[in-house]
């Protein structure tokens, strides 16, 4: 078959032969037109292609390509450091860039350790159910837990969560006394019932209380020895509770003995549980309950505002021997014409709470295992560093006292029995700087403040730290090395 083409140029040729046979003048003028155009069109094309490659234009173009890349590239170095101050402004870092550049390395491997608690969920739904609810009921916690081994960490979390529900119960006022005194003396018995449970608390606390049954299974699956110790404990401290719910804390003794209750049965359920793992020696009751009573007391203390205010009724635990010495009511200490009275019985409170200092350092000094040595030092260290915090601080009675988050990741970085000292002994020397001669209880404050550092100073290494300037420049480098790493990865 013929192409169209090919049969279109024979009939131009054709015509052509036939148009130049007739007039052969007028042929010859067109060749003539047809030729000048195309030499007109190849001026012009000589034209453009001297003008495109004339310096000028060159430079222009490349002018205007350098601005369009760099632009890009400076949008996206701006889109880089954008998202750099986002995530340090939600990592609560500004603070501590501006303040205390020394406390940054620390708070980013809190804040990764934070985000490694929050996955290192267990693939069995009931432990599954109670470490991730003992994420969201009590972040700090779920990460100190990681510091332990497999088997003894799965029943301290189940031992916690257990706790954590009779406290919710303990602590919804809404309850009729006459309904929750029985479940807080009966608990122990429905830890071992999956079918059993319960509404009350708010949020996190009663979505708990009403999944309980995750804990009851995750609680049966337990070695048979960690069982006891987790039964025995509950019961113990369910009944101390029910005691407390129908009487006030009147004296010290009253004191010592709810904080025994709710906190001092930890640390011997604690110690019992490291004991039956075959990692520990058993420790003595006495120290394990101070390692309670230290870290309750502070709690009290620093919890003052929020009790005071709570609804329908205040359930506070300052003995009344103590605070009955500045005030007439406890709840006088929220006015400021009291500030004066507040801040002595305040001092008289975190004194008390210091007695049992030394029997903590005492019990951590026997800890073998170098994972239950960091799970039981993080929070001792902790408390002492609000003890420090709280004590002679008015704001203690006007809002909330906290430990600001880069000194918390330090503490978070604690490896040995030598940073146990040296924390007691930095947190004491804070607290003791606080000390007004003229305070009623300065002289017993100063006591155990002695005893405390008397027993760390012995152990106590003097480290080569680095300077705020040092760490700022640390701090500039790696920003920098940032960029051209997403600069580089860009180009790619």
């Amino acid at each position: 078959m013929k192409k169209k083409g090919s049969q279109k140029k024979r009939k131009g040729s054709r015509h052509l032969e036939t148009l130049k046979k007739a007039n052969p003048k007028k042929v010859d003028e067109h060749c003539v037109s047809v030729m000048r155009g195309t030499e007109r069109e190849r001026e012009r094309e000589k034209r453009c292609s001297s003008f495109l490659s004339s310096p000028l234009v060159s430079g222009s173009f490349l002018f205007v390509f350098l601005v369009v890349f760099y632009s890009l590239r400076l949008h996206f170095v701006v889109g880089y450091f954008s998202f750099v101050y986002r995530k340090i402004a939600e990592m609560g870092l500004v603070e501590v860039l501006l303040k205390h550049p020394e406390e940054l390395p620390a708070l980013v491997k809190l804040k990764i350790a934070a985000m490694q608690a929050s996955r290192a969920i267990p693939a069995d739904p009931d432990l599954a159910f109670c470490y991730g609810i003992l994420t969201r009921v009590s972040r700090s916690f779920s990460i100190v837990i990681q510091q332990l081994g497999p088997e003894l960490r799965d029943a301290v979390c189940v031992f916690y969560v257990v706790l954590r529900g009779l406290d919710t119960v303990e602590d919804d006022m809404s309850i009729p006394i006459e309904v929750k005194v029985p479940i807080l003396k009966d608990f122990h018995k429905t830890i071992y019932d999956p079918s059993w449970h319960f509404s009350c608390g708010v949020k996190d606390y009663k979505e708990l209380m009403e999944n309980f049954r995750f804990v009851s299974n995750a609680f049966l699956g337990l070695n048979k020895g960690y069982q006891d110790v987790i039964a025995e404990m509950t019961q113990r401290m369910g009944a101390g509770m029910a005691k407390f719910i129908e009487s006030e804390v009147e004296t010290v003794e009253d004191y010592d003995e709810y904080c025994h209750y709710v906190a001092g049965i930890v640390g011997i359920g604690l110690s019992r549980l490291f004991h039956s793992s075959g990692l520990e020696a058993l420790a003595p009751d006495s120290l394990s309950n101070s390692m309670g009573l230290f870290l309750q007391k502070i709690n009290i203390v620093r919890d003052y505002l929020e009790d005071i205010n709570e609804i329908p009724a205040p359930r506070m635990f300052w003995p009344r021997e103590i605070w009955g010495q500045y005030a007439a009511r406890l709840e006088d200490f929220k006015q400021e014409e009291n500030s004066e009275k507040a801040v002595q019985c305040l001092n008289a409170m975190v004194t008390n709470g210091l007695s049992h200092a030394t029997d903590c350092l005492q019990y951590l000094s026997a800890v073998n295992d170098p994972s239950n040595l960091r799970f039981c030092a993080i929070p001792q260290i902790m408390a002492i560093a609000s003890y420090a915090m709280c004590y002679n601080n008015i704001e203690v009675f006007r809002g909330v006292v906290k430990i600001r988050r880069g000194l918390t990741a330090k503490v978070f970085e604690t490896r040995s029995m030598s940073d146990v000292y040296e924390g007691f002994y930095k947190f004491s020397s804070i607290l003791a700087s606080k000390i007004d001669n003229k305070d009623p209880s300065a002289a017993a404050t100063q006591k155990y403040i002695d005893n405390i550092q008397a027993a760390c100073e012995p152990y106590i290494f003097q480290k080569e730290k680095f300077s705020g300037f040092e760490y700022f420049m640390f701090l500039i480098i790696f920003l920098l090395l940032g960029v051209m790493v997403f600069l580089l990865w860009r180009e790619w």
